[in-house]
């Protein structure tokens, strides 16, 4: 393989796109922080020729508009491989649209493939192993390291030949408009939002079982947990896993010791003012339970 590009001047991004106008087909993927991050963004943005790899850091550059000009335009093909996230993520980052999609994951599908996965799909094709080590790493960090970059740029490396594949067999099978069809709604679907409903934490396994008195901790704790999580911007799951939350619930421990047993209770969450902050909390919807009880 070719040295890859990794663009982080305005200069050189502007350069390179002029220069990727002038090709017929660009491969796209990029790498967001959901997994560590509650308000998500896109931290990589990798692109791929028939000749050339790069990748653009979006956290370093503050216009990727000339970026933007190359999805838009209709004379490009872009293919990207189950697309959903990325074109979501585009529009929502940097208001980007993109036009004439090639998915390769919807491809693969209509012409019946068991494993849709890019790993998998790309082991057939190419012989290429994947490293999941990096799959769910933290791309909002800088700096990168080179097992990275090199991880990132295999997401599209291969994108263009498998492209070619692909629509040939779809021709074969006469699937070209169904699929081109599909490509098209993909492109025009629009970012739902997900806002937090806090008795959904009745979701959570194991919260069924608890009784009303262990519902109504649970529900506080849930909250509790959503209100850290945007403050601190991390994902959820991040400040007090689902499982912790419901053991908190069942067990409502009364005294420092026993809170600090909890298992799976965060290491920042073993002392100090948070401890104290969520006992209080057990404390206070136990006892609203017990005068609830004792008015009957």
């Amino acid at each position: 393989m070719k040295p890859i590009t990794y663009i982080r001047d305005p200069a050189e991004l502007q350069n390179i796109s002029k220069e990727l106008q002038r090709t017929g087909h660009i491969a796209i993927d990029t790498e967001s922080n959901s997994f560590y991050a509650y308000f998500e963004k896109v931290c990589l943005i990798q692109v791929s020729t028939a000749t050339d790899d790069y990748i653009i850091d979006p956290l370093l550059l503050d216009n990727l508009e000339p970026f933007g000009e190359l999805l838009a335009n209709p004379a490009i093909e872009k293919i990207l491989h189950a697309a959903s996230n990325d074109i979501l993520g585009l529009r929502r980052d940097f208001d980007f649209h993109i036009h004439n999609l090639f998915d390769t994951a919807i491809a693969c599908k209509l012409l019946g493939f068991r494993q849709l996965g890019l790993a998998s799909v790309l082991r057939e094709h190419f012989g290429v192993q994947l490293n999941k080590k990096w799959q769910r790493c933290d791309w909002g960090r800088r700096p990168l390291r080179h097992e990275q970059i090199d991880y990132a740029r295999l997401d599209t490396h291969y994108l263009i030949p498998l492209r070619h594949k692909l629509a040939a067999e779809l021709d074969v099978q006469g699937l070209w408009t169904q699929a081109k069809e599909a490509f098209d709604r993909q492109c025009e679907q629009q970012a739902q939002e997900k806002p937090f409903h806090p008795d959904s934490f009745i979701n959570l396994k194991g919260a069924k079982s608890l009784d009303s008195t262990g519902r109504r901790i649970l529900r506080a704790l849930y909250v509790y947990r959503e209100n850290e999580a945007q403050k601190r911007d991390r994902a959820p799951f991040r400040i007090l896993s689902n499982e912790t939350l419901v053991r908190l619930a069942r067990t409502r421990p009364h005294s420092l010791k026993d809170f600090c047993q909890t298992k799976g209770l965060p290491r920042n969450y073993r002392k100090g003012q948070k401890a104290q902050s969520l006992i209080r909390l057990i404390e206070k919807h136990k006892e609203y339970f017990q005068e609830a009880e004792a008015k009957i």
